[in-house]
């Protein structure tokens, strides 16, 4: 495993470790910082891949992403409903998976 993807998948590890206790107990500030994290691999250049990149998989996960971020900010200003919370961790969880693949498939040779 190369040394950038490590750093950011140790970032979304901890960005992942701080988004589940903040949902649970309804503390969309504490999340913030779990979103520091999970953005920090992009401004510094840790996401850049040496393989090809499958520009629908990148595409799908820049959406997901979005969308999961979407209904953080829903929830930040509507803190006692859950529903927000839940399904902005639900997707979030979903946008981590397209990252995944879309690694996956770029060690794939072509």
């Amino acid at each position: 495993m190369r040394k950038k993807q490590f750093l950011t998948l140790g970032c979304v590890m901890i960005a992942g470790l701080i988004f589940i206790p903040s949902v649970l107990f309804n503390m969309p500030y504490i999340a913030l910082i779990g979103a520091f994290f999970d953005w920090l691999p992009l401004p510094t250049g840790w996401m850049k891949s040496g393989g090809k990149i499958n520009k629908t998989l990148l595409l799908i996960h820049i959406v997901v992403t979005l969308a999961a971020y979407l209904f953080y900010v829903v929830w930040l200003f509507n803190p006692h409903t859950f529903i927000f919370r839940f399904i902005f961790l639900e997707i979030w969880w979903l946008a981590v998976m397209a990252g995944v693949f879309m690694t996956i498939d770029s060690f794939k040779e072509k």
